[in-house]
């Protein structure tokens, strides 16, 4: 191809174009003619067998006129001839199984063919025996052979020659679907030609076009390098022989031509390089040595150069200023004996190392001369040369470091002492401690936090400058009681901390109690302050090493629980009891962390404790009470129930509560068909939420439970929190059908104002006037009174803390009208329990004790 020319490369590929045509369209003629000569003779054997199917139906329509003419002649007793009948009836039968015009059904109704065949026997054979039957038939019998050959000839012109004709008409059309199909095909294959030919003749082009294109980018490509001066370039074409050729060879001689013009110029271009280099180097140097002058000169350390002997050459200013002295001064003698006065020892050692190592770093504290201040400076010293040959300098830089040393010095007073009282701080003596502990882990030793009583009234009435004098006068005081290693320190704004170190082990406990009550002592002491006498009182708490604690941190919150509580019970004493306090307060801060996810973890159980009518023993309802298990063990409800109220928890419990005892309730009443009524405790917190009574209800009622069955209990503390709102909340519960009864009735802040004003139809008596009513005559006394009021108000009553069969006794005497709970019947069970008891639908009832002898039932005087 190479060698031929541009123009009869492309009559070449135009050829290559029109005989791919040329095949295409042949191609498409061959399927066209192979279609057409498919279709014609499927209408041929269509046409023929039709044409065969009619006048084999013809035939059989005539020798059926024959056969029904002649049958129409039986008579009784009668023989007739019927012998040419059955044989055209055998002629035509034989017909349809071998005429050659069926052969194109025989594949496709080979089923309808026989089936025609044999019924036009049949019809022989059925013709043959009315024959030889009428002879010596009846009259009806007669009439039956004419009847069924009659039937049997319509059967055979209708079922049997119409089925051959569906069969023809079934083949056509299979043989049409076919053709159909294959017409599809072909217009597929058209299409799938048509497009493979246009991407051919694309693909075609597109080669062509990328072949040419190739040939003339090279050389464009070529061109543009050699411009841009790559001489370097290949040039594959040289070999061609048409215009590609010629037009390579003449970019290569062109190539060479700019060779031959580079290599002079790469020469010059080298020539002026090292000229230029070394006019760079030549000024660089000169900045260099402008830049190390500057430096020198302006840096803010003290720099000196100094000779092999140690005598300065030249110093920068900052050198001079910090050293006090001109450079002639410091020449005079080596610098380390001018900072060094006369420390031969120290001098001679340290400059026999710089010039054997080359270097010294440390810290010096010098002054320049006997009027200046002291000056503390960080001095590194390095060698420049060769010390064995004499040759070279010694650089020596002094950092300034005595405002840093200062400073430190000032933060390690801060970090130690009470900048008021110049005592040491907590920090100090925490870290004193710990030093105690790990230094010697087998001592004993007593800590005491004293604290002073009421002393926010001090600085109100005298201000704070004043009260840091007082803090002062108490610190003096309680350093002259306690021994050196005390580390007495001000650890709060009026808390003083020491450390008691026993004479012996045995007597730390007494020691530690002695030296406390002895600062008390001292404190309470009068001072005069600014023209006031003032008498101080102070409290004080007391921890012991080991026994207390292992460690100073739990040791100092020992103290600080111990001193709480000396305050917290009128102050002005020793409270000694602090790992007790401490080890309770622990075990509150853990009991408030657990109790956030008692619900989630299901630690929370509920019991149910049944209330017993007191006239009958039957169960009326049951109080719901919630119970924690936490780690094993059952936390009282006296404790975990204050823990919820105070972190906002109780409200969700309660919530939780009321929603399982609904549920629990109503199952009950529908396994025992008993109304029992659920109380439960609803604390202040729940009763202040929005819509309360709204939320209440609805959980009522998705649990199917009526709001008359529910008791709900108010405690008589939960009216000094907002009794307004309170009040509100109550109604709104009241009239949606709620029942509302007041819990631990005579113990709160019992007033027959908010009695009537409130919607109550129950109290609850407490346990506290039930224990005494059989020993305490005026316990007694006390509770028929409140049981009269209760009747003459109309409340229903329900007495708790119930325990013994003798207080069962004494309350039936003063009245039946009431309902009883407690462990006298029965102690708060689980659901388990009470899903056992009702589970033959049945419920228990308690013996309730007669009234035997009103002398034995008594209750005895109060002493």
């Amino acid at each position: 191809m190479r060698s031929l020319p541009l123009s009869i490369q492309f009559l070449l590929f135009l050829g290559l174009q029109i005989a791919l045509s040329v095949g295409l369209v042949f191609y498409l003629n061959t399927l066209a003619d192979s279609n057409y000569q498919t279709f014609q003779r499927a209408s041929a054997g269509f046409v023929e067998s039709s044409k065969t199917i009619e006048s084999l139906r013809k035939a059989f329509a005539q020798t059926s006129a024959d056969i029904e003419q002649v049958v129409a002649s039986l008579r009784p007793g009668e023989r007739i001839d019927v012998r040419a009948q059955v044989v055209s009836l055998q002629q035509l039968a034989a017909a349809v199984r071998t005429d050659v015009a069926l052969d194109n059904l025989r594949s496709s109704a080979y089923g309808q063919i026989k089936q025609l065949s044999d019924s036009i026997d049949h019809q022989a054979q059925l013709l043959i025996e009315a024959a030889a039957k009428a002879a010596a038939a009846g009259p009806a019998e007669v009439r039956d052979l004419q009847t069924k050959l009659r039937v049997e000839r319509n059967r055979i012109m209708v079922d049997d020659f119409g089925g051959l004709i569906t069969a023809a008409n079934n083949n056509l059309e299979d043989t049409m679907l076919l053709l159909r199909g294959s017409t599809a095909t072909l217009s597929q294959q058209y299409r799938t030609l048509l497009i493979l030919f246009i991407v051919l003749q694309i693909g075609l082009m597109v080669t062509a076009l990328l072949y040419f294109n190739h040939q003339l980018k090279q050389l464009a490509d070529i061109t543009d390098r050699l411009i841009d001066g790559e001489a370097a370039a290949a040039l594959p074409q040289q070999k061609r022989h048409d215009q590609i050729g010629r037009l390579a060879r003449a970019v290569q001689h062109f190539r060479t031509t700019l060779i031959t013009l580079s290599d002079s110029r790469e020469q010059l271009k080298a020539i002026l390089k090292k000229h230029d280099q070394e006019t760079l180097n030549r000024r660089k140097a000169e900045k260099q040595l402008a830049l190390a002058a500057s430096v020198f000169d302006n840096v803010q350390e003290a720099v000196l150069l100094t000779d092999m002997t140690g005598h300065v050459i030249r110093a920068n200013q900052a050198a001079l200023d910090l050293l006090k002295s001109t450079e002639k001064e410091l020449g005079s003698k080596p610098l380390l004996h001018f900072l060094l006065k006369g420390s031969e020892q120290i001098v001679e050692p340290l400059w026999t190392q710089v010039l054997e190592h080359g270097r010294w770093q440390g810290e010096v504290a010098f002054q320049p001369d006997s009027g200046s201040t002291p000056i503390t400076a960080q001095i590194s010293i390095k060698l420049v040369g060769e010390a064995r040959e004499g040759r070279g300098h010694v650089i020596v830089v002094l950092n300034d470091h005595t405002e840093i040393r200062n400073r430190e010095a000032e933060m390690i007073f801060l970090a130690q002492q009470d900048v008021v009282t110049g005592l040491y701080n907590r920090h100090y003596f925490s870290s004193q401690g710990e030093a105690r502990i790990a230094g010697r882990p087998g001592d004993t030793f007593g800590l005491i936090l004293v604290g002073l009583d009421n002393f926010k009234a001090v600085n109100d009435a005298l201000g704070h400058r004043d009260g840091d004098r007082v803090l002062c006068e108490i610190g003096r005081r309680l350093s002259e009681i306690v021994s050196a290693d005390a580390a007495l320190a001000r650890v709060g704004g009026d808390e003083f901390a020491f450390f008691v170190t026993p004479s012996d082990d045995d007597n730390l406990e007494k020691e530690t109690i002695d030296k406390a009550q002895e600062a008390l002592t001292v404190i309470r002491q009068p001072l005069q302050i600014g023209g006031y006498h003032i008498t101080l009182k102070a409290s004080a708490g007391m921890s012991l090493f080991p026994n207390d604690a292992d460690n100073i941190e739990d040791l100092l919150k020992t103290n600080d629980i111990a001193l709480h509580m000396a305050k917290s019970q009128g102050g002005n004493q020793l409270y000694v009891r602090g790992t007790q306090a401490h080890s309770q307060a622990r075990r509150r801060f853990v009991l408030q962390q657990a109790l956030e996810k008692a619900l989630g973890n299901r630690e929370l159980r509920l019991v149910y404790q049944p209330q017993v009518s007191l006239a009958s023993g039957e169960i009326v309802g049951f109080e719901v009470l919630m119970r924690w298990r936490h780690g094993g063990e059952w936390i009282s409800p006296n404790e975990f129930i204050p823990l919820a109220e105070e972190n906002d928890l109780i409200s969700q419990f309660t919530e939780w509560a009321f929603t399982e005892g609904c549920k629990r309730i109503r199952e009950w009443q529908r396994q025992t068909d008993k109304q029992f009524m659920l109380s439960i405790n609803i604390p202040p917190r729940l009763l202040l939420i929005d819509k309360i009574d709204q939320r209440l209800d609805a959980i009522a009622r998705k649990e199917s439970l009526s709001l008359s069955s529910i008791n709900l209990e108010i405690t008589e503390s939960s009216f000094g929190s907002d009794p307004g709102l309170m009040s509100t909340q109550l109604h709104q519960l009241a009239m949606r059908g709620f029942t509302i009864a007041i819990d631990d009735f005579g113990t709160g802040y019992s007033s027959l104002a908010y009695l009537s004003s409130l919607p109550i139809s129950k109290i609850k008596i407490d346990k506290k006037f039930v224990d005494n009513i059989y020993s305490n005559r005026e316990s007694y006394k006390l509770l028929g009174s409140i049981l009269a009021m209760a009747q003459s108000l109309e409340f229903d009553v329900v007495i708790e803390g119930v325990e013994e069969e003798k207080q069962l006794l004494l309350l039936k005497k003063l009245d039946v009208r009431m309902d009883v709970q407690g462990f006298v019947f029965e102690p708060p069970q689980n659901e388990d329990f009470w899903e056992g008891m009702f589970i033959n639908n049945r419920v228990p009832t308690y013996p309730v004790p007669e009234i035997m002898s009103t002398k034995s039932l008594k209750p005895q005087p109060s002493n």
